[in-house]
């Protein structure tokens, strides 16, 4: 400035103007400023620093017009860089950081140019340049947490999709079962089991080994997996001691993927079978007869009606009472005592009632074949009247 030459103090818009058409130098500022003071800003996200850049430059110029005059604040570019940093995994706490780096690099430079006299409307100017920072912040914030919302939902239900392969029919879609498998990190070869569970809010300890749960409308299933049989049994076992109002159905053991479709049939069928006779976790080849009957519900009922007869046609209290005391004897292997002692019981109301079944069904319970009868209508009796009740 000339000697003798008046000075003119320049209005704090006009400074501001100055320097839009400084953004590119700004932007490169303010990017090793952000690097700087944010280690591992790329490194930790997918972000490159010609994306960094770009950000930087489209926020300073919105920023700088605002503070120039050139109407209220452009908000697009500083919802552009909160979906970009939340797409590319930025942390928001970097984000948010970054814009209050970038205020301050407008504010300095604002100082710089207008030749070290801090006039009256630069110095209001201070508060609108960290008014307009927050509104940005705000806004990138917003524009974060929207995205990471979205992000989620869709993550969900890409995994949904997968899950939903992989107790598909693989056939179908062997590509998805490929990717889920991959997802889940299932491997190749190992020790395989699926469990089918009755209710939707079952919480199954696997501590130790691998598991992949899908939530159906009538209860779970889940994939078991660890890298050898003894490490399974040691979690089933845990599972059956830990259950208490689930029915629990567990396929056969297998040794790869491709067995799912066959194990989920097995788990499910199962699971059909559980309660009968008293367990609550039922193994798929444990229960042959419960396991028949389940596949053949037609025949099921035919024979509850054939072999039970006249039982069934009882009042109810009288008809469960004998029910359940020929179910009591069957699992006290045809100890009438056991089966007393059970019940609490005198051995005679055991007997008395074992003969009362006899009566009304024309089948004798010390006849082999004609015992083995009975427990074949018991069990079917069970397993309609565990359907009817909605137990799956």
């Amino acid at each position: 400035m000339a000697t003798g030459t008046p000075t003119t103090v320049l209005a704090s818009t006009d400074l501001a103007a100055q320097l839009l058409d400084s953004t590119e130098m700004l932007a490169e500022t303010l990017v090793r400023r952000i690097l700087d003071a944010e280690h591992g800003y790329l490194e930790a996200s997918l972000l490159t620093e010609d994306e960094l850049r770009s950000a930087c430059q489209e926020n300073l110029r919105a920023m700088i017009g605002c503070l120039a005059g050139h109407g209220v604040p452009d908000l697009s570019s500083a919802h552009a860089t909160g979906r970009l940093k939340a797409e590319q995994g930025v942390p928001l706490a970097a984000l948010l950081h970054a814009f209050r780096l970038g205020g301050r690099l407008i504010w300095e430079e604002l100082m710089n140019r207008s030749d070290g006299e801090p006039s009256r409307a630069l110095l209001e100017m201070a508060a609108q340049v960290w008014a307009l920072v927050d509104v940005c912040s705000d806004a990138a914030a917003e524009a974060y947490r929207s995205t990471v919302d979205t992000l989620s939902e869709q993550d969900a239900e890409s995994r949904r999709r997968l899950v939903r392969a992989l107790f598909g029919d693989h056939v179908s879609n062997p590509a998805a079962v490929a990717d889920a498998v991959r997802t889940f990190r299932i491997p190749d070869r190992g020790s395989f089991v699926v469990v089918s569970a009755d209710s939707r809010d079952v919480e199954l300890s696997t501590r130790g080994i691998g598991a992949v749960w899908d939530s159906e409308v009538d209860g779970t299933l889940g994939l078991l997996f660890a890298t050898s049989d003894a490490l399974l049994e040691e979690v089933l076992r845990c599972i059956d001691n830990g259950v208490t109002d689930a029915a629990i159905g567990v396929s056969a053991g297998f040794s790869s993927p491709a067995g799912m479709p066959t194990a989920v049939e097995q788990a499910r069928l199962a699971r059909t079978c559980a309660r009968v006779g008293g367990c609550a976790l039922t193994r798929f080849g444990k229960v042959p007869v419960p396991l028949l009957l389940a596949r053949h519900p037609d025949s099921a009922q035919a024979a509850t009606q054939q072999i039970l007869g006249r039982l069934l046609d009882l009042p109810e209290e009288e008809r469960d009472s004998l029910l359940m005391t020929l179910d009591a004897w069957f699992g006290s292997k045809g100890s009438t005592s056991e089966a007393a002692s059970r019940l609490h019981y005198h051995r005679n109301t055991v007997l008395y009632r074992l003969r009362r079944i006899g009566e009304l069904t024309g089948r004798d319970f010390l006849d082999p074949i004609q015992c083995s009868e009975l427990y074949v209508g018991l069990r079917a009796y069970q397993l309609s009247a565990a359907n009817l009740s909605g137990v799956r």
